[in-house]
């Protein structure tokens, strides 16, 4: 538990418009997953919160659970679903809004999803920014990188609210993952089937350099994940896109594996170079990074990554940024006293 002294009394989080969050029954869905996550985060920051989901939702304790019915569709902006989806969210927040306490934030996990709703006098905060249709005046993206791609967007909604976003990395459970105790010589590959995601010049590193490869695109969760990574030689992410933060690479992290990928994105903000992996732009740089993979220390990648992107970590900055947005939000926005992010470390890294 990371007790905290904040001010927030409550979070009321808005989650995902199509499925309830149920990890067991969607365990592809990433957004599912960060609708936990964030509920996760907020227990162990000790901020009551309410989730406002779909019929079927397994909300944390000790989380609240407002019931939005059945989904009637997949969601597009401004499709029926969305507006059904909206009228009853919005009709559901208002009501607890009347009698919720404050301070408190309103989180957006699902982007323009939630554009039409009404937060009254609360600030909206999207966390885990991890798609391209922001809408909310406060914002955190999950890499510098990200952050630059959406900036660079020329959608008004974008580029007229930049002053009060921040820079907070995804999150994973260390407990999860662990050191493991087996070594095969395999080069892993875990992600779509897809040439954006690289998984052609994964097949090419591995058969230049004689490195079994094994690929899996999908059905791999829980222990049987940890395990498969934590065996493997390196992790392969040579993603072609700009990533926007790519969990395999962490999560390949906090197994100690070293990971393989491109020099761009957020991998140049998650990989250190020549201790948790290799960031690489030539065939040449793939195939010594292969090679020298076995030299790295395994236990001090998993340190690092749980230094950096555990759940404990994280859930401090997330409580000073929510702290931040209030203060800001109430008392004058850009000019509010004393609006510095996190005032115990202004100036230091």
């Amino acid at each position: 538990m990371v007790t905290s002294s904040n001010s927030i009394r409550h979070a009321h989080v808005l989650g995902h418009p199509c499925r309830p969050m149920d990890v067991d029954r969607a365990p592809a869905d990433a957004q599912v997953r960060t609708c936990l996550s964030m509920c996760r985060l907020l227990a162990r920051a000790e901020i009551p919160f309410t989730y406002y989901g779909l019929s079927g939702s397994v909300v944390p304790a000790p989380g609240d659970f407002v019931d939005l019915g059945e989904a009637e569709g997949e969601w597009a902006y401004r499709n029926d679903w969305h507006n059904t989806y909206s009228r009853r969210l919005d009709s559901a927040l208002a009501r607890r809004l009347a009698r919720g306490p404050v301070p408190a934030v309103v989180l957006s996990l699902y982007g323009a999803a939630h554009s039409d709703v009404d937060p009254g006098p609360l600030p909206v905060i999207e966390p885990m920014v991890g798609y391209d249709h922001c809408w909310a005046p406060y914002r955190v993206f999950p890499s510098y990188a990200h952050q630059h791609v959406l900036y660079a967007d020329p959608a008004p909604h974008i580029q007229d609210n930049k002053w009060f976003d921040t820079v907070i990395p995804h999150f994973l459970d260390p407990d999860e993952y662990w050191l493991g105790t087996r070594r095969d010589d395999y080069a892993l590959y875990l992600g779509r089937d897809a040439p954006d995601k690289g998984v052609d010049i994964a097949r090419e590193v591995c058969e230049r350099a004689g490195v079994p490869l094994r690929c899996v695109h999908d059905g791999l969760y829980g222990r049987a994940k940890t395990e498969t990574i934590g065996a493997a030689r390196c992790v392969l992410a040579p993603t072609l896109y700009v990533e926007p933060f790519g969990y395999v690479a962490v999560e390949a992290q906090l197994c100690g594996v070293p990971v393989l990928t491109t020099d761009w994105g957020a991998f140049a903000e998650t990989i250190a170079h020549g201790h948790s992996g290799f960031r690489c732009r030539t065939l040449a740089e793939f195939l010594e990074g292969m090679r020298l993979a076995p030299s790295l220390d395994r236990a001090a990648i998993r340190a690092r990554a749980v230094e950096r992107y555990s759940i404990d970590a994280v859930t401090p900055k997330y409580v000073r940024y929510f702290e931040f947005v209030w203060h800001v939000h109430t008392n004058g926005g850009y000019y509010a006293p004393e609006a510095l992010r996190c005032p115990a470390n202004w100036g230091r890294e």
